[in-house]
């Protein structure tokens, strides 16, 4: 080929009237389309993990004589499950019959949505509930009393805070992490497609 397919992108979409070779309008389809198959996908699997971890915690529990504790986090997972299944909704409503450029760009939209939105849930929620399920933990394990009488209101004032700013961390962090190893590549191709499209409409 003489021509490079970066060149025929170039002059297909010089401006808006142009007509992009129904070739490479076709290669390009396949290759969104799969990509945002292919996050639908990783998408659903990643939710419905929670189930079965959610099972087993409350299992582990049980069997530690902690029930209150496990149906506690228990409840708390299968509230993430039901969040993020009204999150992931947005997949089901990308309208692929549209352009390329336009789709992906709403979907790169609602995608930092979601990151932001996670973000804030698991940097603020995170830490109060997780609070919450340390009371029951000592409450559970009859130390309630002897943490009064051992520290100081002031003492357990400041470990209160402490203990809420890590679970902060911890919360943020790991959904980064966990984001970046599960998401992080097609995120990746979805807005390199974007930049591509994007130059090539200049």
């Amino acid at each position: 080929m003489d021509k490079s397919i970066e060149e025929v992108w170039s002059k297909g979409f010089q401006n808006n009237k142009s007509l992009i070779p129904p070739v490479i309008v076709d290669l390009y389809n396949k290759k969104s389309i799969l990509t945002v198959e292919k996050l639908k996908s990783a998408s659903k699997k990643d939710n419905w993990s929670i189930i079965p971890i959610a099972i087993i915690t409350l299992i582990f529990f049980i069997i530690n004589s902690k029930l209150i504790l496990g149906l506690y986090i228990s409840a708390l997972m299968l509230s993430m499950f039901f969040i993020n299944r009204k999150r992931l909704e947005f997949l089901n409503t990308i309208n692929t019959s549209e352009s390329c450029f336009q789709y992906l760009k709403k979907l790169q939209k609602m995608i930092k949505n979601n990151v932001n939105f996670y973000t804030r849930l698991l940097g603020i929620g995170l830490p109060l509930f997780a609070y919450i399920g340390f009371c029951i933990f000592i409450s559970e394990s009859n130390q309630y009393e002897h943490i009064l009488e051992t520290y100081s209101l002031k003492k357990i004032l400041i470990t209160s805070i402490i203990l809420l700013t890590t679970f902060s961390f911890i919360g943020i962090g790991c959904y980064r992490l966990t984001n970046y190893l599960i998401y992080g590549r097609l995120i990746k191709k979805i807005d390199e497609m974007i930049d591509e499209l994007d130059l090539l409409n200049k």
